[in-house]
């Protein structure tokens, strides 16, 4: 893995961790991408981190949960969120969960940035596999690989280009918003049984009162996610919350209704990108 560089840290600037970094300053169209890393946000400082920068940002969060503080606004955080956040904006992120989170940040410069101005997003679960796989294979690549071989897609500049063409068409199909607290969503979470999963699309519409399909479109534009993926990222933090007790990964699924470990661990797997012993290990 190429070695970030090594700076004090100074006051106002953002409290985290490069663990990969490549510089690309990297033209399409009006935009740049200056350069692509991959940060760990470092507890206790995220709880109260106000930053700002002279350039415009994307981020979109692999892992952990929380709330991005954009301005004076809210956001919710879990993995596939994206924000692109403009120049001089201040801007936070606060922890809710006990895995430290980690965000994909790519620095940006041009007239581009500027135009399209503050936006927010969900990647879709399949398109952000494919910006894990492609890191992953980033991570592994020598320095210069793409460079030598001339193939932009193979390199950081392809990883780039995928990922900035991804997170503006999300921000357009998919927007977060910072409502997160409306009624119908806290309706659900108090229908939602806490020692176990998250219930059925069509049985959590039964216990608020609601046909599925108008929850389903409530549901959309309260939190940015269809029902199915609202449901998904509440079974994965009743997963996390279990997972961080300990014990064994069969004992756990058990106790969170599904009826097969080796299921349950391919499903934790698709969600974030690791296995359950592999998240209790680094949790």
């Amino acid at each position: 893995m190429p070695t970030a560089r090594k700076s004090a840290r100074k006051k106002g600037d953002s409290p985290l961790r490069p663990i990969l970094l490549k510089r690309l300053h990297l033209r399409c169209g009006d935009w740049s991408v200056n350069e692509l890393r991959l940060n760990r946000h470092l507890q206790p400082f995220d709880k109260e981190s106000p930053h700002r920068h002279s350039h415009g940002q994307l981020l979109v969060y692999l892992r952990g949960r929380g709330r991005q503080r954009i301005g004076g606004e809210l956001h919710p955080v879990a993995p596939g969120a994206v924000f692109f956040i403009p120049a001089g904006t201040e801007h936070a992120f606060l922890e809710e969960a006990p895995r430290l989170a980690i965000c994909l940040v790519a620095d940006l410069g041009g007239e581009g940035p500027r135009k399209f101005g503050r936006g927010t997003g969900w990647l879709p679960a399949e398109e952000l596999a494919q910006v894990r796989e492609r890191l992953n294979q980033l991570a592994h690549e020598s320095p210069d690989r793409s460079e030598r071989s001339g193939n932009l897609e193979l390199g950081a500049g392809g990883t780039a280009l995928l990922l900035l063409e991804s997170c503006r068409r999300a921000c357009v199909a998919h927007p977060v918003t910072s409502r997160q607290g409306t009624a119908v969503t806290r309706r659900l979470l108090r229908s939602i049984d806490r020692e176990g999963l998250p219930p059925t699309p069509g049985e959590l519409a039964r216990r608020v009162g609601l046909q599925q399909d108008y929850l389903n479109r409530l549901v959309r534009r309260s939190t940015g996610l269809t029902l199915g993926q609202w449901r998904a990222k509440e079974m994965l933090r009743a997963s996390e919350r279990e997972l961080a007790k300990g014990g064994a990964i069969g004992e756990t699924a058990v106790r969170l209704g599904f009826s097969d470990a080796n299921y349950f661990s391919r499903w934790f797997r698709r969600q974030t990108g690791m296995t359950p012993s592999a998240w209790q290990s680094r949790s």
